[in-house]
């Protein structure tokens, strides 16, 4: 088998396209075999349905007439009309078609008209576009019971319509006066909550409606923070006294309380920081010893400037000077007792300050406590406030909204008008178009689903497309287009006016002569198909014309032994031929005729003898085969149909080569496959395959159809230009 070659060219969208035009072409193929089924179903359909038209029983058809969906509203303004929308999508209509009003109008009938008959009727409701109109449509065999269930119809879905609409109004009413009852409860839970939590704890008697242990709690930070500044300043002091004497005495920073540098706190944060020793303060802020101290403090500078004078006039022994230095010792003796003096007051001030810090301390901790829980007590109160007016608000809105409906539905009616009575009942013509209609165009669809499932169950190829579909490694040597005539299509004449048809067989000789046969060209040639009526023999008589017209000297023998015709296709006797050479009877050339086509013999198949495939696996056949190779450039055999006899699976295997005719439209793909399968079981060498009968319209076959191309020439240019292309051609016959 061999790979079907593609070409550089090809691209996948041509490929789509090819195999959407055989799909066209296989249901127009399906088409003009079967549209006689199509008639068949479609005619039963248009039977069927006047069947249906005719067998009816007489119908009798009232109308009535009725305005519902909407009511009459007074609510805020003068009375107006509102309609009921969602009556418009089905309310209406389901509750008149509804089971349950049908029952209730046929209890009516029956007390009200006891003695009428009764029958079928049905109901359908027709709306009128948008409005609130409906068209109630009764259908019954008997037309005064048909009029009288109408009439009851309707009187029972007024009478339903107006309890519905009381119960419905009752359960508003209801609901909205439990809602009501619910938001009161809710709104004097809340109420006595409230009162309840503020008897128990006096929140505002207490407080005046804010938290005044929040204001003293902030008071007292605000004094223990001053005393805590006030002790650092002390701590200062104690670790350098001469630097706190020396900023005093400038007035920038005042280590004890009330000092002229620093603003001191209003009111009892004043009064805090001052210490025992603020007692013993003069006028200037300052202690007694203090004043001493810097007093001392001038003095000793005093007398050092003074030594220093002295210095530079007299000797240190002079009296002057030690007299001087005696009174500085003094004085500096002086200031050491003084500055300790300092330091125990200020120490004394440092203990009293940390008392009062720890007293504070104390008391903003009993005041955070007093604070947390006098701000929890005011928040629950303000929560438990504000669900009171929440509750309140509620309980006003359900009290209002339960008044506007009070008031709404005592001015609010279900308006339901009959329009008009149910008219008295006819018989309806009956209405032919549409269910001949719809009984044509089903029984066309049920047709065409019936021939696509046959179609879908059906192997037959129609296309070149589906040929290779199926057999992708089977070689194509040319396509064969139908011929549309009646009666066995004429052989193939030197100027043929069927111009694809010899370009076909043209085309199926070049494939052969350039064909890459991996060796020596085939010499003898047999054709064969997989059954019966494919046109073989055709094929294979129009091959060897084709290839005799090339130049090549061709001998075409039938080797079908039992029912070969190419006798019949040149009009000569079947005997003496193929069969009487096999059996011996005489030697194949004395059977051997010449045809009318230059350079082509024919051997006929002579006498039907039994046991041919006997005769065709003998040594005879074989040497004849070899005899025939050496004196004809081309041995072109037609032979039997594969799967109908065993003859061309056992004389394949002699030749070199077998081309298989296909039959599109006709030739199914598994009897093909079955055939093709036995020949290579038997180790045929299959060089190709022969499409029979294409159809020229497809888009593969295209390129072979551009009838301008070709043109009738004279008769006598014709003869010119005939002597040279029969020449050419054959060149390439016998150099093949």
């Amino acid at each position: 088998m061999e790979q079907n070659l593609t070409l550089p060219g090809q691209s996948a969208n041509l490929s789509r396209i090819h195999e959407t035009s055989a799909k066209f072409q296989r249901y127009k193929v399906l088409l003009r075999r079967r549209w006689w089924f199509l008639l068949l179903t479609s005619s039963i359909g248009v039977i069927f349905a006047a069947l249906n038209i005719t067998g009816k029983p007489v119908e009798y058809k009232s109308i009535a007439r009725l305005v519902a969906g909407g009511g009459f509203y007074n609510a805020n303004a003068p009375m107006e009309w509102r309609e009921h929308l969602q009556d418009f999508y089905g309310t209406v209509i389901d509750t008149i078609e509804g089971a349950t009003l049908k029952n209730r109008a046929l209890e009516r009938v029956r007390t009200m008209n006891p003695d009428q008959k009764e029958s079928d009727v049905e109901i359908d409701v027709v709306q009128n576009k948008n409005s609130a109109i409906f068209n109630i449509i009764a259908t019954g065999s008997n037309p005064a019971y048909t009029q009288k269930f109408l009439d009851a119809l309707i009187d029972e879905f007024i009478g339903q319509r107006q309890l519905v609409q009381e119960q419905a109004l009752g359960k508003v009413l209801t609901s909205f006066a439990d809602g009501a009852i619910r938001k009161q409860k809710e709104f004097q839970i809340a109420a006595d909550k409230l009162a309840t939590f503020r008897k128990q704890n006096d929140i505002i008697n207490l407080t005046n409606g804010s938290n005044e242990a929040a204001a003293t709690l902030s008071r007292l930070n605000q004094e223990r923070d001053f005393l805590r500044n006030q002790l650092v300043e002390l701590n200062l002091a104690l670790e350098d006294v001469g630097a706190a004497m020396q900023k005093r005495e400038r007035g920038i920073s005042n280590p004890v309380a009330g000092g002229a540098g620093e603003a001191a706190p209003t009111g009892g944060v004043a009064e805090a920081a001052q210490g025992s020793g603020d007692r013993a303060r003069g006028s200037g802020g300052m202690t007694r010893t203090e004043q001493e101290y810097i007093t001392a403090k001038h003095e000793v500078l005093s007398l050092r400037v003074k030594l220093e004078s002295l210095l530079k006039l007299f000797r240190p022994q002079h009296p002057d000077v030690v007299e001087v230095q005696d009174e500085m010792a003094k004085a500096e003796s002086l200031m050491s007792l003084l500055e300790k003096e300092i330091v125990n007051e200020l120490r004394q001030q440092k203990a009293d300050l940390e008392r009062q810090i720890s007293a504070k301390e104390t008391t903003i901790a009993e005041k955070r406590a007093e604070a947390l829980d006098l701000g929890a007590k005011l928040a629950t109160d303000a929560q438990l406030l504000t669900e009171v007016e929440r509750t309140k608000k509620l309980y006003d809105a359900w009290v209002e909204r339960t008044s506007e409906l009070n008031q709404v539905t005592s001015n609010m009616t279900d308006y339901v008008v009959i329009q008009e009575r149910a008219s008295v009942a006819i018989q309806e013509p009956e209405k032919w178009l549409v269910p001949i209609l719809i009984g044509l165009v089903g029984g066309l669809g049920a047709g065409a689903l019936i021939l696509l499932l046959f179609d879908r169950l059906d192997d037959r190829m129609n296309s070149y497309s589906e040929f290779v579909a199926l057999f992708p490694n089977e070689a194509v040597l040319g396509q064969v287009p139908e011929q549309r005539q009646r009666g066995d299509v004429a052989l193939l004449r030197p100027n043929d006016d069927r111009h694809l048809y010899a370009e076909a067989f043209r085309n199926i000789r070049s494939s052969i002569l350039f064909k890459d046969w991996q060796g020596q060209p085939p010499k003898t040639i047999l054709v064969t198909s997989a059954v019966p009526n494919e046109g073989k023999t055709t094929v294979t008589t129009n091959l060897a014309i084709t290839m005799a017209l090339s130049g090549a000297r061709v001998l075409l023998a039938d080797c079908d032994l039992r029912r070969g015709g190419v006798n019949e296709l040149f009009k000569i006797p079947a005997s003496p031929g193929l069969s009487d050479a096999l059996r011996g009877n005489l030697h194949w050339r004395d059977a051997v005729q010449e045809t009318s086509t230059r350079n082509l013999d024919v051997l006929p198949r002579g006498e039907v003898y039994d046991q041919t495939s006997e005769m065709l696996l003998s040594r005879g056949a074989e040497e004849i085969v070899r005899e025939m190779a050496d004196e004809y450039d081309y041995v072109i055999f037609d032979s039997a149909p594969v799967l109908v006899a065993d003859d061309t699976a056992s004389f394949a295997p002699k030749l070199d080569t077998v081309l298989f005719v296909v039959r599109l439209s006709s030739t199914m793909a598994r009897l093909s496959g079955k055939a093709m399968d036995l020949l290579y079981d038997r180790q045929v060498n299959v060089g190709g395959v022969i499409l029979n009968r294409s159809s020229s319209n497809l888009k593969e076959y295209t390129y072979y159809n551009y009838a301008s191309y070709y043109y009738t020439p004279k008769a006598a240019e014709r003869n010119e230009s005939k002597q040279p292309a029969e020449s050419k051609e054959a060149e390439v016959g016998s150099s093949s």
